[in-house]
């Protein structure tokens, strides 16, 4: 029997950034082809689909439709845990969602957070400090190269060859950008100079799956662009720049996903995710940062691509996500009603 199932997004094509606003602030934001790929997927499942902006009106149209569910990609738009807006309003309300909670969404966004929490749980991490506005810009104990980032931003926004600093200078130039850009202190930790990986993880508790291991093929453009850049993913989305599977042995495939679920554990993500690894120069995977609402543009984005490599179709995908997190609000309803009854 199908679900009335809410899909609430966030759309890019009508936010144009300004002049003084840097050129990919919206591009996390979805486009209308991955609001309707979506949809689609989910109504040839038997779901009746209602489509809601997670925008000002959201709570009003959530509240009047009171969904069997919602499917969850809104990025969000305004404020330091927007990410987090759909789950509040659900929590709320009472709403099933896919994906992971309020706390979860707004540690991740958070880079600094949460590699505070990677680092208690002991999960490799690089060694970083956050730059805020006002504060003297330099290394501290960090070793060059650094590598600097908006700290609370996703889709590689803010991220280009100049990220990667190897000097004082360099150091100060890019801290800037991020300060005056993107209004936001910026994240500064050290640049790892090994291969680098994004795992897929599907699923929750013990019933979990890894999509196929997808390594950036840096090998495969100039010397100059080894860092997987906003430019990178617009000018190089074909597969020759990709390597999926990954060529790994055993033990390093094994050492990639236990690092990467130790990542998704330790910020209690839920149902679906991705995590992105660097190897140091030792060829320890350690986490750059975890994305618990994954891209999901279709032949684009990296979670559905590795998907696809896995055997998964693009509705297939969708579907297996709402039915893990249909799984997964069952069982919590179960043991509520085992300790209450």
């Amino acid at each position: 029997m199908g679900l009335t199932v809410a899909l609430c997004f966030n759309l890019g094509k009508d936010l144009v950034p300004r002049d003084d606003e840097p050129p990919d602030l919206h591009c996390e934001l979805d486009s209308e082809k991955t609001v309707g790929a979506i949809a689609d997927a989910l109504t040839a499942a038997g779901h009746e689909v209602v489509l809601i902006e997670a925008d000002h009106t959201a709570p009003a149209v959530l509240a009047e439709k009171h969904p069997d569910i919602v499917f969850n990609i809104a990025e969000g738009l305004i404020g330091e845990s927007r990410e987090s807006f759909i789950p509040a309003m659900c929590d709320a309300m009472g709403i099933p969602y896919t994906g992971s909670g309020v706390l979860a969404l707004a540690v991740s966004l958070d880079k600094a957070m949460a590699k505070r929490i990677f680092a208690f749980e002991g999960v490799p991490t690089p060694p970083f400090k956050v730059i805020r506005p006002g504060d003297e810009i330099d290394a501290g104990d960090l070793e060059y190269p650094l590598f600097v980032k908006p700290l609370r931003e996703g889709s590689s926004m803010g991220i280009s060859e100049r990220s990667r600093a190897n000097n004082l200078e360099q150091l100060r130039e890019q801290v800037l950008l991020i300060h005056q850009g993107y209004r936001q202190p910026a994240l500064v930790e050290e640049f790892l100079s090994g291969r680098e990986f994004t795992v897929g993880i599907l699923g929750n508790g013990d019933d979990v799956e890894f999509l196929p291991i997808m390594e950036i093929n840096f090998d495969a453009v100039p010397d100059d662009h080894n860092v997987y850049s906003r430019y990178f993913k617009a000018e190089w989305s074909s597969w020759n720049y990709y390597l999926c599977p990954a060529p790994l042995s055993d033990i390093e495939r094994y050492r990639l996903q236990e690092t990467a679920l130790a990542a998704f554990r330790a910020l209690d993500c839920r149902d679906f995710g991705r995590v992105d690894i660097r190897l140091d120069r030792r060829g320890q995977p350690c986490v750059l940062e975890i994305n618990p609402i994954p891209g999901m543009s279709p032949g684009f984005s990296d979670y559905p691509r590795m998907a696809e490599v896995g055997g998964y179709s693009f509705a297939g995908l969708v579907n297996a996500v709402l039915d893990r997190s249909v799984q997964r609000w069952a069982q919590q309803r179960q043991r509520v009603h085992a300790k209450t009854g």
